[in-house]
């Protein structure tokens, strides 16, 4: 049986929520030599520098192509972000109970914090690198998941405003069709079935949220 690589996004610019960890888990039963990969998303945003003409005049232009003192401060500061936002999440207690079981359970966990200018684009781009098995995506990303839905592969869900969890679209095979190829229509519906973390987890009718 393969090893499952499950990746739950989250806005690191949030506190961390500990509910789709915890369903990842149970859920999708993860076993030794599993992995478990908690990843915070920034928002990056690159700001233009300012510039004067021969004139004395201010006026904004995009980032040079050499990269000047203001720039090597931002991606500084970005660096010290994604630091700081790595330290929280691991301090946190939440967190370090799930690492202890994940450690108890010989499941392999790990937090990664990244950013960019389109943090879906940078959540995807890791689950290709990751070559995950199941990505659960934070509740924000919801315009976004087109993107998740046509170029991964894996198992998708994404968390909802009350912290359950709904499921988008199991793991694509080639000898299996997806929702969207047996079902016309928008595939941004997303009203397929979602699944309750606790007591059990169990698939029910949903209202939009």
């Amino acid at each position: 049986m393969e090893d499952q690589r499950v990746m739950v996004i989250q806005d690191a610019s949030k506190q961390v929520c500990s509910s789709a960890i915890k369903w990842a888990l149970h859920a999708l039963i993860l076993n030794p030599g599993d992995l478990l990969l908690l990843l915070g998303v920034l928002h990056q945003v690159n700001h233009p520098t300012p510039v004067v003409s021969l004139k004395g005049t201010r006026k904004l232009v995009g980032y040079r192509k050499k990269m000047g003192f203001s720039s090597k401060f931002a991606a500084n500061h970005t660096i010290v972000d994604r630091e700081t936002r790595k330290e929280e999440f691991e301090n946190n207690a939440e967190i370090l109970e799930i690492s202890k079981l994940c450690k108890a359970q010989k499941v392999e966990f790990r937090i990664e914090v990244t950013s960019g200018a389109s943090p879906a684009v940078v959540a995807m781009q890791s689950a290709q690198n990751m070559k995950a098995t199941w990505v659960i995506l934070d509740r924000k990303m919801k315009k976004n998941k087109k993107i998740f839905l046509e170029k991964l592969p894996c198992g998708i869900s994404r968390m909802k405003k009350n912290n359950g969890i709904k499921l988008l679209r199991g793991p694509r095979t080639k000898f299996c069709l997806t929702y969207d190829d047996m079902i016309p229509g928008n595939p941004e519906e997303d009203d397929l079935f979602s699944i309750e973390l606790f007591p059990t987890c169990k698939t029910i009718s949903d209202k939009p949220v």
